[in-house]
C-alpha cells in the first residue's frame, strides 16, 4: 500500500476570514493553490530524500509523487505519496518504510527468493542465514541478482538429490556457501566440492562467484537482521510544506499579496 500524508484544514483557518467577493474567488483559488502544494511537496521531499538517504538512485528519487485536487463531500482532495509498484524491482513505498517508521530492512525481491528456497532463515538456525548483503554496499547489475539465483539452483537438489540429471557450469556460476558448513550434518558433499572450487579451503558465507582456480565473494552473510532508526519524517514533511505552499498560494490568488 502506498505511503501517504494526510492534513485536513479550511481555507478560513490559515488565512483568516473570508470576505464576500473572495467567497466567490475561492473554490478555484483553492483548487490552484493545493495543486501548487503537492505539487512542490512532491519535489521537496524529492530534495530531503537525496540528503537524508545514502546511495539514491533516480528512480528512488522520482518516487514521490502526488495526485491532483479532485472534488470530495464540499471540499476538495489531493495527496501525496510514494510509490508502491515497481514493475522490475522494489516498490519504494516498501524499501523506505524501514528509514521513514524505523524497523527491519525491507527484504528486497532477491532476499524473498532466497527466503522462500531456504537459503535464508532465521537467528536461530545454523543452516540458514539471517540476511545478505554485497560487498561494500555497491549496487550490482539486475542481471548479475538473476545469474547468482540460477547458480544456486543449480545446487537447489543437493539436500534431497533427486535430480540425478541436473548440470551445473562451473566456470561463470555461483555457489552458496552455509554458516557452519564444515560442521553441517549432511552437507559434507556440498563442503567438499566448495573446497574443490576454492584450493581446499571453506570461505566465510555468503554467495560466491565461481572462477577458475578460485571463488570470489559477491555476498556476505550476515548473523543478523540489519534494521534502521526513522531518518526522514515522511508525514511531517509532507504536511509541512503542503500547508506552507498553500497558504501562500492561497493568499496571492485571492491578491492578498
Amino acid at each position: 500500500m502506498a505511503r501517504t500524508a494526510s492534513v485536513t484544514f479550511t481555507p478560513e483557518a490559515l488565512i483568516g476570514k473570508v470576505d464576500e467577493i473572495e467567497k466567490f474567488l475561492l473554490p478555484r483559488a483553492a483548487n490552484s493553490a493545493l495543486h501548487k502544494a503537492v505539487f512542490e511537496t512532491s519535489r521537496e521531499l524529492s530534495h530531503w530524500a537525496q540528503i537524508k538517504f545514502e546511495s539514491t538512485v533516480p528512480f528512488t528519487l522520482k518516487s514521490f509523487l502526488y495526485k491532483k485536487p479532485t472534488p470530495v463531500g464540499g471540499g476538495i482532495e489531493a495527496s501525496v505519496f510514494i510509490r508502491d509498484d515497481a514493475p522490475k524491482g522494489n516498490p519504494p513505498s516498501r524499501y523506505l518504510a524501514p528509514q521513514i517508521a524505523g524497523g527491519r530492512v525491507y527484504r528486497t525481491r532477491f532476499q524473498q527468493r532466497l527466503e522462500q528456497k531456504g537459503f535464508l532463515g532465521g537467528m536461530q538456525d545454523d543452516y540458514m542465514m539471517p540476511a545478505l548483503q554485497t560487498i561494500g554496499r555497491r549496487r550490482l547489475s539486475p542481471g548479475e541478482y538473476t545469474k547468482a539465483l540460477w547458480g544456486i539452483k543449480a545446487f537447489e537438489d543437493f539436500r534431497m538429490p533427486t535430480n540425478k540429471g541436473m548440470g551445473y557450469k562451473t566456470l561463470g556460476s555461483y555457489i552458496w556457501v552455509p554458516p557452519n558448513a564444515a560442521f553441517q550434518i549432511g552437507l559434507e558433499a556440498h563442503a567438499n566440492k566448495i573446497r574443490g572450487l576454492n584450493k581446499g579451503k571453506l570461505p566465510k558465507a555468503g554467495i560466491y562467484k565461481v572462477l577458475k582456480r578460485s571463488l570470489k565473494q559477491k555476498f556476505i552473510s550476515l548473523d543478523y537482521f540489519p534494521s534502521y532508526t526513522p531518518k526522514f519524517n515522511f508525514e511531517n514533511l509532507a504536511k509541512t510544506s503542503v500547508e506552507k505552499v498553500f497558504t501562500s498560494e492561497l493568499l496571492r490568488n485571492l491578491k492578498r499579496i
